[in-house]
């Protein structure tokens, strides 16, 4: 369990750290956008490479799976920003901004994260 706690924190550490870098080099909302999809493309990638391997039956508990899955890719991805980007669109009254921008980071991160699964199956069998 505190090696679990250990690995989630690590994770998160370096994953805020990589978001952080991103606003230093790209404006909002654009940054939060990037910083989500890489944190989708991690959630997906990490859920595929433990998923092809046997010997990781009990994935949800090993302190790998939980500094990449919960700990890099939750600390990567930023849904307060997100919620706080749409609110300032809504109290702006730019519903069409809102709207599309709340599709794609969705719609987007979804099809990123399943091809991540997809990506790391076809790594491990060899493409």
């Amino acid at each position: 369990m505190i090696v679990s706690i250990l690995a989630v924190a690590a994770g998160g550490f370096l994953g805020g750290a990589g978001r952080y870098g991103l606003t230093r080099v790209l404006p909002s909302p654009v940054c939060t956008f990037v910083a989500n999809m890489l944190g989708a493309l991690a959630l997906g990638l990490t859920v595929g490479f433990f998923r092809e391997h046997a010997w990781l039956a009990d994935a949800a508990s090993s302190p790998a799976y939980a500094f990449l899955a919960v700990g890099f890719a939750g600390g990567l991805s930023t849904w307060s920003t997100l919620a706080r980007e749409l609110g300032d669109m809504l109290a702006s009254k730019q519903y069409r901004k809102l709207l599309t921008y709340a599709f794609f980071t969705l719609a987007v991160g979804l099809v990123t994260a399943w091809r991540g699964t997809i990506w790391a199956t076809r790594i491990v069998q060899g493409w």
